[in-house]
């Protein structure tokens, strides 16, 4: 037992990210000895290689908005680890989170079989949600959604936003492959509502035939921009304000058309007032003026990044700070912003996964391993607009640790 949320959080983190699996008959079995209840909640499960967290947040402000009490499952956290577990959008706080943690470390040392990091997290978060009588559940996807820890439950809508390749090791190394392990998350007898791309889409409908549920597939077509700075949108010829960056556009949709297939007979005005209010830090932040934060981790997200900045700041001059962990893209990665920007750094940040990134200095980018002298190496550059970009773990650390001096 733990005595500090430190030693406590310090146990979870040190327990297996990644176990082989062939199915989730382990999982289901430590679910059921929880004994769990489940039943009044009703459960949306989102995936998706890019955009999980703001439709979430999406959906979670818009369900606040329509007096209900939501429960959100996200990862990875920005700041604090409390992030990762949220009701009403307010993360868990300290006193819960240690017993909750303390609950686990006892019921998975009683197990034969241990659980995975992510497994007692996803178990965390349904005894929690369960134990305050949540009306809504937002549980987004680990990795995949085939064998991911929160594909036990029946949920009432899946939701895909996207397929990237990303996450190859794991999940293949084709389109294909990546699509079909997230389209695991299909429930027999429900509903997949998608804005993946539509070269993807047969293989979402033969998924769903198989399983007699229906597939609702949406695309840009359904919403249009109205304004990028601040960004509005229309859908169904009604006026939101969401999240800056082009890419928000289907997430929004997503979002938006889910919640209206749960909720049938939720005013409008409910909607507009949740997309409106809506936060979700780390995408197209800005944290203070003209310097912004985004965590675009792979190929897919990098890319949105670029049209969207190349949309907000035309005609502006864009310098960059960049740092990723040594298994993405980075040389692709950095040779598409080149596009947006001829000032761009690479520095390092704190985590066991980082890889040295010196040898960009070799490749035509500068390279300064103390972000903070990095940072300041651009506000020498006179630019118009700093993005900090790269891992979320990056940008969690440059927001947790530098806020307070981007200012100087």
């Amino acid at each position: 037992m733990f005595k500090s949320l430190s030693q406590a959080i310090d146990w979870i983190e040190k327990q297996p990210r990644f176990k082989d699996k062939v199915d989730l008959n382990h999982l289901k079995k430590a679910y059921q000895n929880l004994n769990i209840d489940l039943s009044n909640i009703k459960k949306i499960h989102v995936a998706g290689t890019n955009g999980k967290g703001s439709t979430s947040a999406y959906l979670s402000y818009i369900g606040i908005a329509s007096n209900y009490k939501v429960g959100s499952f996200t990862s990875p956290y920005l700041v604090s680890f409390n992030e990762r577990i949220r009701i009403n959008m307010i993360p868990i706080n300290d006193l819960e989170l240690l017993q909750l943690i303390n609950e686990f470390y006892v019921f998975n040392e009683s197990l034969f079989e241990k659980l995975s990091f992510f497994e007692i997290m996803t178990l965390m978060s349904f005894k929690y949600f369960s134990d305050q009588k949540v009306d809504l559940m937002i549980i987004e996807v680990g990795i995949g959604g085939l064998l991911d820890a929160t594909n036990i439950l029946d949920y009432d809508l899946s939701l895909i936003t996207n397929v990237g390749m990303d996450h190859m090791k794991q999940l293949g190394n084709t389109l294909e492959s990546i699509a079909l392990n997230k389209l695991g998350i299909v429930k027999p007898y429900h509903k997949l509502l998608t804005t993946m791309d539509e070269k993807l889409l047969p293989l979402a409908m033969k998924i769903c035939e198989e399983k007699k549920a229906e597939c609702i597939p949406l695309n840009e077509t359904m919403v249009q921009t109205v304004n990028d700075y601040p960004h509005q949108i229309t859908i169904d010829d009604n006026l939101f304000s969401i999240l800056l960056g082009e890419h928000q556009n289907l997430n929004a949709l997503l979002a938006y058309k889910a919640f209206l297939s749960l909720y049938p007979d939720t005013d409008i005005k409910n909607i507009e007032k949740g997309f409106k209010s809506t936060k979700w830090a780390g995408r197209l932040e800005e944290i203070i003026p003209n310097v912004f934060i985004d965590g675009a981790h792979n190929m897919h997200a990098i890319d949105q990044l670029i049209q969207s900045s190349a949309r907000m700041f035309k005609g502006q001059k864009i310098g960059i700070l960049f740092s990723a962990l040594g298994d993405k893209e980075i040389d692709e990665m950095l040779l598409r912003l080149k596009t947006i920007s001829s000032e761009i750094i690479v520095t390092s940040f704190n985590d066991f996964r980082y890889k040295d990134l010196s040898y960009v200095n070799n490749k035509g980018f500068s390279f300064e391993s103390d972000y903070h002298k990095a940072y300041l190496k651009l506000k020498e550059k006179n630019c118009d607009i700093i993005l900090i970009t790269g891992s979320i773990h990056f940008i969690g650390e440059i927001k947790k640790n530098l806020l307070g001096v981007l200012n100087d």
